[in-house]
């Protein structure tokens, strides 16, 4: 298990890094994601483009944890990982851009339906 963590580490620190104004909520698991609601990191009823990159990044950890699982080589999953890091970015923009009806670049509740 240790050299699992271990293993595991150098992506997860790579995908750790955001924008602390997201304020990040502690991942608990697939089942955190049951409403829109769960993507607002910050709770105040809007969803940003920063709050769809700490899904997405941990989206990439799950991953890098299943490919781990499945015993892929450490570097296939640095490959995965970074290829995902590559473009969480854009595409958290690009999920923004296409819920954002009123371009504030905020998805409100009204948005999400």
């Amino acid at each position: 298990m240790k050299k699992i963590l271990m293993g595991l580490l150098p992506a997860v620190l790579a995908l750790a890094v955001f924008d602390v104004s997201a304020g990040y909520v502690p991942y608990k698991g697939p089942s955190q994601k049951d409403s829109v609601k769960e993507f607002d990191q910050n709770k105040d009823g809007y969803i940003t483009a920063d709050e769809v990159e700490v899904e997405l990044r941990e989206d990439a950890i799950n991953k890098a944890i299943k490919m781990q699982q499945q015993g892929k080589s450490q570097k296939a999953i640095d490959r995965v990982i970074m290829g995902m890091e590559d473009s969480i970015e854009q595409d958290a923009e690009r999920v923004i851009d296409r819920l954002d009806t009123d371009g504030d670049e905020l998805v409100e509740p009204e948005e999400m339906k």
